[in-house]
């Protein structure tokens, strides 16, 4: 299943790109849904940067069509990872999330751009597969109608973030 979301954040494509790019900003990230034993690492890849976060998703926090299949933790990593930027500041990038154990796939390729001179507008063109007989498309149907609540709390809280830093 397919969706192009787009995020807006309230700052400069440089400052945007050095947020994503900040580990205290990341463990925020996680923190926010309330995931267990959780790591963050960023590397450096010339003036681009792959971030990886991986822990333990505890079962209360699945979706309930999810979590009625699963009785301990799940384990993921979600990479991203950014390309230098352009002359004119914008960046590639793509994101891949794996689930341990579980027939899920989720992939996104990624643009990062002005949309105006203090606003930064990031595009991702997810595709998510859930690979489960007979209930797998429903589980992308629930998965993916979740993805506007967390574009709206990514805002909100990295508008906040933006401004404090």
């Amino acid at each position: 299943m397919k969706k192009t979301v787009t995020i807006t954040y309230p700052a400069t494509t440089e400052r945007v790109a050095a947020m994503l790019a900040d580990p205290q900003y990341l463990r925020q990230r996680l923190g926010r849904i309330g995931l267990e034993e959780a790591d963050v690492d960023v590397a450096a890849r010339g003036r681009g940067f792959v971030s990886t976060l991986s822990g333990t998703v505890p079962p209360s926090r699945l979706p309930q069509a999810a979590a009625r299949f699963v009785r301990s933790a799940v384990g993921f990593t979600l990479s991203e990872s950014w390309d230098e930027p352009a002359d004119d500041g914008s960046r590639r990038g793509s994101l891949d999330v794996t689930v341990s154990g579980a027939p899920v796939r989720l992939g996104a390729s990624s643009r990062l751009a002005a949309s105006s001179p203090q606003s930064t507008r990031l595009t991702m063109d997810l595709e998510l597969s859930v690979s489960v007989p007979l209930i797998g498309r429903t589980l992308e149907d629930k998965a993916m109608g979740m993805v506007g609540a967390v574009v709206a709390d990514e805002e909100k809280r990295a508008a906040a973030w933006l401004a404090q830093h």
